[in-house]
């Protein structure tokens, strides 16, 4: 199954906030990015979702995001992309058919180390685009790979 979800959100002036966006212009594209996934995690605890690890890394690669969602009943490997609108490379297509094969071996490898079991594995994609208004837009993309 893939659906995909878009919603705005105005943010304010703290960066401690996840969903603030008033700085976001003068970030880093490493901060930009550290952003994104504070936004995609918020936003999946609020749906609902388990968020078991960020940024897990082994020798092959690197996992955003691993979460739990629980309509699915799965164990979700969450691939994050943020950009600015008018980048050149939007962020919802800002992943190759590599790097999602990749993201489902990682996944399985962090379920081998975690050592649980899991009826269900998917890669989902979380693209938000922050527009020079101080909103983002998020599109969740379930299932991809």
């Amino acid at each position: 199954m893939e659906r995909a979800d878009a919603f705005d959100s105005l943010g304010d002036d703290s960066l401690g906030d996840p969903t603030a966006t008033a700085s976001v212009e003068r970030l880093t594209p490493r901060e930009l990015g550290q952003w994104g996934e504070s936004i995609a995690a918020h936003e999946l605890a609020v749906r609902g979702w388990t968020v078991h690890g960020r940024n897990w890394r082994c020798r092959s690669g690197e996992l955003d995001l691993v979460c739990t969602d629980p309509q699915r009943h799965a164990v979700v490997a969450v691939e994050v992309k943020t950009r600015h609108a008018g980048s050149r490379v939007p962020a919802i297509e800002a992943i190759s058919r590599d790097k999602l094969a990749r993201l489902r071996r990682l996944l399985v490898q962090w379920i081998a180390d975690q050592q649980i079991h899991a009826p269900h594995l998917a890669v989902d994609l979380v693209a938000i685009t922050v527009h020079r208004e101080g909103t983002w837009t998020l599109t969740h993309i379930e299932d991809i790979a």
